[in-house]
């Protein structure tokens, strides 16, 4: 197995190859707090000029900065996913609810007025594309079985979605709110169609989906008329927090390396039920070759993998260029000290740790190639670095 991670900002990108298999992206996107206009799209043409004419996708949730590349690829150039992989979140009871509050991030976010990178566009560029859409959720194996999910878990998602709402409700009002859950049942019942027809068709699409952007549009302009610009904080977090909580987690079932890639997950409570497998359809696996950390490595979505990896592991981070404070913590330097593993990130120039995990990566590539000529001259420097001692 061959995994590619994308310089992408603050951002996520992957390819997944294996020999005799389609090739898996997983997720295609840049935060705009990394790179926008012209940086922005020659990033996304690096990653489209690296892509086989079959391929499928896997959206492991519903964030621009996730899917803002496959949208700008499918409205470019003729590329297009065969299969989609999406976090099933339409197909259950209460899915409404979800769908209301994605919808609702995108409000609080303005991305509705600031460029066509909402949810909506999104699932409208699987119709242009004609792509295949597959729900995922904990136990379902995917991609030709090579890999299961451990996220989400559709009962947790269905009861954190409707109290959620309901408290919003009261903080937003009903009227408010009633809007944007008629458009997303409206959104629902297309995107269910389209999985049940399984062949990324459905009639006047373009129709349908012109009305929803509409609809959709005129509630931003609702809630920027009572909120003036200045909507709350608080909730837009809790949104986004909500939104990162659905993430696909999974790994692999049938490919021949242990991997685990985690989306933007992280709340500790969900960590425990995928750990302890409460109830026992998926186990972890014992060891990773390979782990995507969650969120981008931030602070705020630590987790700790230590007793799951060892030197020979590798722990990617795509955490870049960003205009932000969200740097990676300084625990997975800790981590990797302790455990003397690789990690791959994408040079964020702001970590939080002493020694930059990529240095570590490099350095104990470097210690290897002098030990074949029995030589040691790099030596570690607790708390402070690396020095060269004949």
């Amino acid at each position: 197995m061959e995994i590619r991670m994308y310089e992408c900002g603050f951002g996520d990108c992957f390819r997944l190859r294996e020999a005799n298999q389609v090739d898996l992206y997983v997720d295609f996107g840049i935060h705009s707090s990394s790179w926008s206009g012209n940086d922005k799209t020659n990033r996304f043409d690096n990653v489209i000029a690296d892509m086989n004419e079959k391929k499928d996708f896997l959206l492991t949730h519903y964030h621009d900065d996730h899917f803002n590349g496959a949208i700008y690829m499918a409205t470019t150039t003729p590329h297009r996913f065969n299969d989609v992989y999406i976090s099933d979140v339409w197909n259950m009871p209460g899915s409404v609810y979800v769908t209301s509050l994605t919808l609702l991030r995108g409000i609080f976010t303005r991305s509705v007025i600031l460029g066509k990178n909402t949810i909506i566009d999104f699932l409208e560029t699987i119709c242009t594309r004609r792509s295949r859409i597959h729900f995922i959720s904990r136990g379902v194996k995917f991609h030709n079985d090579q890999y299961i999910a451990l996220w989400p878990e559709k009962k947790y998602v269905a009861r954190k979605a409707q109290s959620m709402f309901e408290k919003l409700q009261v903080e937003l009002g009903e009227a408010n709110l009633e809007r944007i859950e008629k458009i997303a049942n409206r959104l629902n019942a297309i995107v269910i169609t389209l999985a049940n027809g399984n062949d990324g068709i459905i009639e006047n699409y373009e129709v349908q989906f012109n009305e929803l952007r509409e609809e959709y549009l005129d509630a931003q302009r609702t809630f920027d008329d009572l909120y003036g610009y200045n909507y709350d904080n608080n909730v837009q977090y809790r949104l986004t927090r909500f939104g990162n909580e659905i993430s696909i987690v999974f790994q692999n079932f049938k490919a021949n390396r242990n991997i685990l890639f985690t989306g933007d997950f992280g709340k500790k409570r969900n960590w425990s039920f995928i750990e302890k497998n409460r109830d026992g359809l998926v186990k972890l696996h014992s060891c990773y070759d390979v782990i995507k950390i969650p969120h981008h490595g931030t602070d705020s979505y630590y987790h700790s993998f230590l007793k799951r990896i060892q030197a020979t592991s590798e722990l990617m981070i795509p955490n870049g260029y960003i205009n932000q404070h969200w740097n990676v913590s300084s625990k997975y330097n800790a981590d990797s000290i302790k455990k003397k593993n690789g990690t791959v990130c994408a040079h964020n120039t702001t970590c939080s740790g002493p020694i930059c995990p990529t240095i570590i990566t490099h350095i104990k590539n470097i210690r290897a190639k002098f030990a074949d000529y029995d030589y040691t001259p790099i030596k570690t420097v607790w708390g402070i670095g690396y020095k060269w001692e004949e």
